[in-house]
């Protein structure tokens, strides 16, 4: 299995266990490095950040915890995470909100005493508008013997309309899904309701959608591709919501997911260097060699949202609870990845 193969594996279980938060990182790295996927954006609060730390013996690395994250903004203001355990800090907004032309930095002091900084970065002035739309299309696929086959597919679209602005523009989707799956009823008149569990994919975690207007006068973008997936039965015997994430990203976080992007998409031969770590904007205090991974970034955000159900598919889906040899998340849907049973608002 080669180093590149592993390399795009782990971004891809990074990814999906953290929804839309990505972080990368180099299989060759060395024990007890840091790694940071934070943001702040033009929301209210809470904010969330992820601390981890790579192990020799682990392919990911593992949750670090007993830090102290520290947020500063521009305006001279600072507010504390909160450590909610597994790696994850949580920032409430009572004191900072994340505002459009404020900056923004984090510092995370470690139990052994190592300071670290995220660069300074400024939420962008202007966000582009997003219109979502899915289509369902039959897609051909070569086979092993070098044929053809058609393959029934979600393919997830974009309309982007731009405001008029001078300053240059540089944005970053990134599309999750949610569908429902619905246990088997009880037999008996007395069994409770069965549940109902709300399952988060990420569809194409490997493709990274970016784009920049370095110039006056933005045109608009139709129908951009922003990711493609194969119509699965059990996914879509009820809605299933495609959510697309759009950000007015910094220059400098425009750069490091062109670099991601390049790390992970790269092609070659064997013999090429395995993939390297992009360098991000966090940095050890007393130490400039240590590399520190991921990013802590500010940015614009927006969330637009499309839906499709059973009858827009162009293949017949039956209830995956129905008939014989039923799979085990049929008795107990919560035994399927990524599943809870907070429905979002939007169901």
């Amino acid at each position: 299995m080669s180093l590149r193969f592993i390399f795009i594996i782990a971004v891809i279980l990074i990814v999906f266990t953290g929804c839309v938060n990505e972080i990368e990182f180099d299989v060759e790295r060395t024990q007890g490095q840091i790694v940071v996927n934070g943001s702040i954006y033009d929301r209210p609060g809470p904010y969330q950040l992820q601390l981890k730390i790579t192990a020799i013996e682990s392919a990911l690395p593992k949750p670090l915890t007993g830090a102290i994250v520290t947020l500063f903004s521009g305006d001279g203001n600072s507010e504390n995470y909160i450590e909610l355990g597994d790696g994850i800090y949580e920032l409430p907004g009572d004191i900072i909100t994340g505002k459009r032309g404020e900056t923004y930095y984090i510092e995370i002091l470690l139990s052994n005493g190592k300071v670290y900084q995220s660069i300074p970065e400024t939420i962008p002035s202007i966000h582009g508008r997003d219109s979502v739309f899915i289509e369902a299309e039959i897609i051909q696929e070569p086979t092993a013997t070098g044929g053809v086959r058609d393959v029934p597919m979600i393919s997830v679209y974009a309309d982007t309309e731009f405001p008029d602005a001078t300053a240059p523009l540089y944005l970053h989707w990134s599309v999750y899904s949610k569908y429902s799956f619905i246990e088997r009823a009880s037999p008996s008149p007395l069994a409770p309701p069965p549940n109902v569990c709300y399952v988060t994919t990420i569809p194409d975690p490997q493709t990274i959608n970016i784009f920049s207007i370095a110039n006056p006068g933005y045109q608009n973008i139709e129908k951009q591709l922003l990711a493609r997936k194969s119509i699965v039965q059990k996914e879509f015997f009820i809605r299933h919501y495609f959510n697309v994430v759009s950000k007015s990203v910094t220059e400098r976080r425009y750069q490091y997911w062109q670099r991601v992007d390049e790390t992970i998409n790269q092609s070659g031969t064997i013999f090429d260097s395995p993939p390297a770590t992009p360098p991000g904007n966090l940095f050890n205090l007393n130490d400039d060699l240590e590399q520190v991974l991921g990013y802590f970034e500010a940015a614009a955000i927006d969330t637009s949202r499309a839906f499709v159900t059973r009858t827009d598919l162009p293949v017949s889906i039956s209830n995956p609870c129905s008939g014989f040899n039923l799979p085990s998340s049929c008795d107990n849907c919560l035994l399927i990845e990524n599943s809870t049973l907070e429905r979002p608002f939007y169901f």
